[in-house]
């Protein structure tokens, strides 16, 4: 098993997939009875949503270019460990700052979206952490 490869694939993916789940509801939810709602529930947080987005794109291009040879791969692999960290942190931060709103009782399942977000989130810095475990060792 190439551990590299994997985490490779696992970080972009994982990086992928939290920015598809953190933008969910705006696919799904619609009408201007929420319009309002989903915009104070994205902006809750120090964080709000597009920074989370921002850290896990970023993550995602660092991990896929740490072996395209423009930059030393030991430091480009910890600066992906370092955006995956944000990426979890700052969706953590936003998921605690969610406040219930009235767009919770007709969709039960947003109760759980923003926990969902910081989830999916916690494979980027656990891949980008194995890829640098095994470049560096």
């Amino acid at each position: 098993m190439d551990l590299r490869a994997l985490s490779r694939r696992v970080g972009i993916a994982a990086a992928v997939v939290t920015v598809i789940a953190l933008v969910a509801p705006y696919a799904i939810i619609s009408g201007p009875a929420y319009a309002s709602q989903l915009a104070t529930y994205y902006a809750s947080g120090v964080v709000d949503w597009s920074g989370i987005a921002l850290f896990a794109l970023l993550s995602a291009v660092v991990i896929a270019s740490v072996e395209q040879g423009n930059v030393d791969p030991g430091t480009l692999a910890g600066v992906a460990v370092a955006l995956g960290l944000a990426t979890t942190a700052s969706a953590a931060s936003w998921a605690l700052a969610v406040e219930p709103s009235p767009v919770f009782r007709d969709h039960l399942w947003l109760v759980w979206h923003a926990r969902a977000v910081v989830a999916l989130s916690v494979p980027v810095p656990l891949a980008a952490a194995a890829y640098a475990w095994d470049l560096l060792s």
